[in-house]
């Protein structure tokens, strides 16, 4: 159990240090603070742009309103010049049962003025009037002092639904300038995608010179922070099996030239795991005792004797 946790530790801070490896400074996947903060800044803005785009543009539509530009100050402090304010349409037949005092109304002043008035319904007469209609409505600006002119249901465009502080007159301005806007918007998409650009990763398989080698179950496969192929691995019997074949001039030559910089920082990342599996080996050594293994000695005693030369010839008979 004790060597099992020793292990997984050891497994742990390899697998920290690729971490750091890949990702600190130097690693093909490091990112600086200035990119960091860039990419959080158009990604903030972007989502600004596009919740207002959606809140001025798409909801009026789906909802069968419009939206207009504030002129004037006569609804201040409600709404002032250069909101912009989102009008939800109103059937004029549905005015008299619909529209309540206290509501923000847009309607046209006199017929055929393209003018808009959004005034607050101060009073509601009802009855019978001379062009059909069942009810007229009195309005009154929140900075004005005097009502308006009763207003007839034919009159009525939509009451005001909910306002934006200072988009009406950037809206007016995009409108009159949809060349620079459009300008605007291709040289921020370029500068956004030089900036938050990530590095590319691409997977390269460099041929081992050795195949078929065991190595330990456990042991890390292909090197992931850089998608390597062909990682060093550990033998049974304690030594470094499995090792590639060295890439120089001759392999870079055959690659692009912008991924020469990719297969230097795999090459050096190759190099820090075949110093982190040494280290792994030294510890697995001392763990299991090598350096004090017992050492046999000859037994003392004595030696048999032994001759050297020729055998002495025997007398003649």
């Amino acid at each position: 159990m004790r060597a099992r946790s020793r292990a997984w530790a050891r497994r742990d801070a390899t697998a920290r240090g690729r971490t750091r490896a890949a990702f600190g400074p130097g690693g093909p996947w490091y990112d600086s603070p200035g990119r960091v903060a860039a990419r959080a800044v158009a990604a903030a803005v972007g989502v600004v742009v596009i919740v207002l785009a959606l809140a001025v543009v798409v909801l009026p539509r789906v909802v069968g309103g419009t939206t207009l530009t504030v002129l004037s100050g006569s609804m201040e402090p409600v709404l002032s010049a250069g909101d912009a304010v989102v009008v939800r349409d109103v059937d004029p037949a549905d005015v008299c049962a619909q529209v309540r005092v206290g509501q923000v109304l847009t309607y046209l002043p006199r017929p055929g003025d393209p003018e808009l008035v959004t005034h607050r319904v101060v009073g509601k007469s009802v009855g019978t009037f001379d062009d059909g209609t069942d009810c007229r409505l009195v309005t009154q600006g929140d900075a004005n002092s005097a009502v308006d002119e009763p207003v007839s249901p034919a009159q009525v465009r939509g009451v005001a639904w909910f306002a934006v502080p200072g988009l009406g007159w950037a809206r007016q301005w995009v409108g009159e300038h949809v060349a620079w806007v459009a300008a605007g918007v291709v040289l921020a998409a370029c500068l956004a995608a030089t900036t938050t650009r990530r590095p590319v990763r691409r997977v390269l398989t460099v041929p081992a010179a050795a195949s078929g080698s065991a190595r330990e179950p456990g042991d890390a496969g292909p090197v992931d922070a850089v998608g390597l192929a062909g990682a060093v691995g550990l033998a049974d019997g304690g030594g470094l099996a499995g090792d590639t074949a060295p890439v120089g001039a001759a392999a870079l030559a055959s690659v692009p030239c912008e991924e020469v910089e990719l297969r230097v920082r795999e090459l050096a990342v190759r190099e820090r795991e075949v110093a982190v599996r040494e280290r792994e080996l030294a510890l697995r050594e001392r763990d299991l005792g090598w350096e004090h293994a017992p050492r046999f000695e000859e037994s003392p005693g004595p030696r048999p004797a032994t001759t050297t030369g020729t055998a002495p010839a025997e007398d003649a008979p």
